[in-house]
């Protein structure tokens, strides 16, 4: 067990409310982005821009579920 683990006890799951918080929240973030105004001048910039959007929900999602699962972060 990691230290950071050690430190705080055993792993406890969040409550529906936590996870319901998170959910709404990465939503939000989400919502935030696509909002963003894109130029229209460069369609290769607005591609690469919802490429960008969608490998950070990817990573957020992955972050999220990460955080919830016990498991211990890599070094």
């Amino acid at each position: 067990m990691s230290t950071a683990t050690a430190s705080c006890g055993t792993y406890r799951r969040p409550s529906m409310l936590e996870s319901a918080a998170a959910g709404i929240g990465t939503s939000l973030v989400s919502w935030a982005e696509r909002r963003r105004y894109i130029p229209s001048a460069d369609l290769a910039m607005q591609r690469a821009a919802l490429t960008r959007r969608q490998e950070l929900g990817n990573l957020r999602q992955d972050a999220m579920g990460a955080a919830h699962s016990g498991l211990e972060p890599r070094p």
